[in-house]
């Protein structure tokens, strides 16, 4: 989703994950947030509370391969 965009046009936002409200609030308050899943999701940061998940080998096969 484009956060940025999303926050302009909203008055009200909702987290949606897992079934659940993850969580809400006007945009400006999500961006505040100090909830790590909510900053997560808003500044599209690769680690924190959701893991990461890419369909890859593990990186040390890869240079193990290179050996």
């Amino acid at each position: 989703h484009d956060v940025a965009e999303t926050c302009e046009i909203s008055d009200y936002i909702y987290l949606l994950g897992d079934g659940t409200v993850m969580g809400h609030g006007t945009p400006e308050q999500l961006l505040a947030s100090q909830e790590p899943l909510v900053q997560q999701f808003m500044n599209a940061l690769p680690d924190g509370p959701v893991p990461f998940h890419y369909p890859a080998r593990p990186y040390i096969e890869d240079l193990l391969e290179a050996v």
